[in-house]
């Protein structure tokens, strides 16, 4: 009895093994028969989605338009700005200080009797002006003058002339320049020193010279004067007269610098 039980289990064994192999055959036989009749082609390459469907059909949204971006403004141009000239250097010159004396020789004659204010007259340099180590003015320069006053004689009344200066030319170049004799009046004391009036003290120098000279030459001298002045007074009177060839002293109304 003991031996028999050993026997059935193992029988047991034996039969229950081989229904499972034929439930694992017809299993399999299933699948097969399945796969036969509804075959599945086998997915090619990644087909996993990169976005997860939302659901519905709607698009999806799009992005916002970016706002145009303002044009950047041109740069202002650059104007070239051309450079300034340099000025040229001034050539070296002399300052003539106002009061400087000038004497000038008279080129042609002028009268009280026939000159008008404005009119020009000519002369020169007759002897160089000297401004420290400087001559700006030698001798021979010419200078262009202008009457400045001019008034004929009158009865009662006494003839009168006034001389300027407006330029002088040195080697052809002209400077301008003012200055101004002092004023020459028939019967007077500086007008007869000079000679500048006719049959004043030129008459009284003839008479003196007729006496003898010498001293009648100093008394015609003083007579010639005096009678000048009680002939302004008693008759039409004595013209102011500037002979050719008269040295006429003048002076600079104001420092004129005179370049060379």
């Amino acid at each position: 009895m003991k031996r028999v039980l050993p026997l059935f289990a193992a029988l047991a064994i034996v039969i229950l093994s081989g229904c499972g192999q034929k439930a694992q055959q017809a299993s399999r036989t299933g699948s097969d028969s399945l796969l036969a009749s509804n075959p599945v082609e086998p997915p090619q390459g990644n087909l996993t989605p990169s976005t997860q469907f939302q659901g519905g059909s709607a698009p999806a949204a799009t992005p916002p338009a970016e706002a145009p971006k303002p044009k950047p403004k041109p740069a202002p141009k650059a104007v070239a700005v051309a450079p300034k000239p340099a000025k040229p250097a001034e050539p070296p010159g002399v300052e003539v200080p106002g009061g400087t004396a000038m004497s000038v020789t008279i080129q042609a004659k002028i009268s009280s009797e026939t000159a008008n204010s404005g009119d020009a007259w000519t002369g020169t340099i007759a002897e160089p002006v000297v401004i420290g180590t400087a001559a700006p003015f030698p001798a021979g320069s010419t200078v262009s003058g202008v009457v400045l006053a001019a008034k004929p004689a009158a009865k009662g009344d006494r003839a009168l002339l006034l001389l300027g200066i407006q330029s002088i030319s040195v080697n052809g170049t002209q400077h301008d320049i003012s200055a101004t004799a002092d004023s020459m009046i028939a019967g007077s004391t500086r007008v007869r020193n000079v000679g500048a009036v006719a049959g004043g003290a030129g008459a009284g120098a003839l008479i003196g010279s007729a006496i003898g000279g010498g001293k009648g030459a100093l008394i015609g001298g003083l007579l010639g004067g005096g009678a000048a002045s009680v002939g302004v007074a008693k008759s039409k009177g004595f013209q102011v007269t500037v002979d050719e060839g008269q040295k006429i002293t003048f002076h600079t109304d104001h420092a004129t610098m005179v370049h060379e």
